[in-house]
């Protein structure tokens, strides 16, 4: 049970870096996706069956939000939601690349995740939800109820939220937020800060930085506040000072001691510095020395600092190190993928099949399914593509790769 359970979080945790970290698909993976799209959209009449199935989603999703009201014992389940036309599901990251993505809730609330954004809804409940913005930008339209409850979460601070129309920006390198309300009002609170409300009209910016503490609230003009009291000068006593100033120095010198590790900065976002700091280490001797999950996260951090090489090193470090654990599989999965952005579509499909061999039930069977489908169809292989596609939808018939497999084995 153990092993199972340590499986699943490892194979969550690369799901969110799949998701959460690729801002941009890579030229040939888009192209390959635009192509793919086509064949399935293809032949007489397509264009009319996705209007007609575009229309039917949405009598469905407005059936749907009317059953939530006209029930009274339903308004006491969670709130549902759907991140574009699919359903979405409770700690799954939204990653808008290029375009935005849209979630709807069934209480009517709506949340436009911006390009370059990742967001992700980590509770739902039945008078809210609770969203964290992993970077970018989100517009909001919370629905106002009585006992409305919603919060935005970016990095140290929460956005609550009873019902209005407002957008959060939050950019993890500079760890600045900055909160326009158009409708209604919000509070903002976390990083230590007193409360900040702001009401329509109103734009607040905040730093978290260790080395700026800065906050400028814009609201529409209001009556002048009254100066400040003057306070009483506080004299401080000499060993009082001494102190102070001994504590000073101790805190000063420990900060530039401490060297954070390529954990901490790759936790932070900055994948090159973390990347840098192995290298300096030595690479070899790092991947030689690092236990099997760290090498995943090692991995992650090359690839995310755009080191393919350093990172196929990594993962071939945890197969060869650790070759039955749950990371060798995972790391055959991700060596999959380097291969499939390459171009390699032929290494990818090995890597993906010998995942599904050693993991066949694993945390991502599934997208490594998936994946197999769209490179054999890429590579003109027919009938491993009909066979890879029959055993997908048999398995996981409503998964995202379904519609492609079925198009696979629809009669040419």
């Amino acid at each position: 049970m153990k092993s199972q359970q340590s499986l699943q979080a490892l194979g969550a945790q690369l799901r969110e870096d799949l998701a959460r970290h690729e801002d941009v698909d890579r030229a040939s993976e888009a192209r390959i996706r635009r192509q793919l799209l086509a064949r399935v959209g293809a032949g007489k009449g397509s264009g009319r069956r996705w209007s007609y199935g575009l229309a039917l989603g949405f009598v469905a999703t407005a059936a749907a939000a009317l059953l939530f009201w006209a029930a009274p014992s339903s308004r006491q389940e969670p709130l549902r939601f759907w991140i574009e036309e699919r359903s979405g599901h409770v700690d799954e990251w939204v990653t808008a690349r290029d375009a935005e993505q849209s979630l709807r809730f069934s209480d009517g609330s709506s949340v436009v995740a911006g390009p370059h954004t990742t967001t992700r809804v980590m509770q739902v409940g039945p008078d809210g939800a609770h969203l964290t913005l992993e970077r970018g930008h989100i517009d909001a339209h919370v629905v106002h109820r009585d006992a409305s409850r919603w919060q935005v979460a970016a990095g140290p601070f929460v956005v609550h939220v009873t019902g209005t129309r407002f957008r959060v920006t939050w950019d993890p390198q500079t760890e600045k937020i900055a909160v326009k309300v158009s409708e209604g009002q919000v509070e903002v609170t976390g990083d230590g800060r007193p409360k900040h409300v702001l009401t329509a009209g109103s734009v607040l910016e905040l730093s978290a930085s260790a080395a700026v503490k800065s906050a400028l609230v814009l609201d529409a003009p209001g009556p002048a506040a009254a100066p400040a009291p003057s306070a009483s000068p506080v004299v401080e006593s000499p060993t009082e000072a001494s102190a102070r100033d001994e504590d000073e120095l101790i805190r000063a010198r420990k900060a530039a001691e401490h060297k954070p590790d390529f954990r901490e900065l790759s936790l932070a976002g900055h994948y090159r510095e973390a990347l840098q700091a192995v290298e300096q280490q030595g690479f070899a001797a790092t991947c030689n020395s690092l236990g099997s999950r760290d090498l995943l996260t090692l991995g992650s951090t090359a690839r995310l600092a755009g080191r393919a090489d350093r990172a196929r090193e990594a993962y071939l470090a945890a197969r060869r190190r650790f070759p039955s654990s749950a990371e060798a599989g995972i790391s055959a999965f991700s060596l999959g993928r380097l291969a499939s952005d390459a171009g390699r579509a032929s290494d990818a499909i090995a890597w993906f099949k010998r995942y599904l061999t050693e993991q066949p039930g694993g945390p991502l069977a599934r997208e490594a399914a998936g994946r197999l489908i769209e490179l054999l169809r890429q590579t003109g292989d027919a009938a491993r593509a009909r066979e890879a596609a029959d055993g997908y939808l048999k398995r996981y018939p409503t998964g995202p790769h379904a519609a492609l497999a079925r198009s696979v084995l629809a009669p040419q």
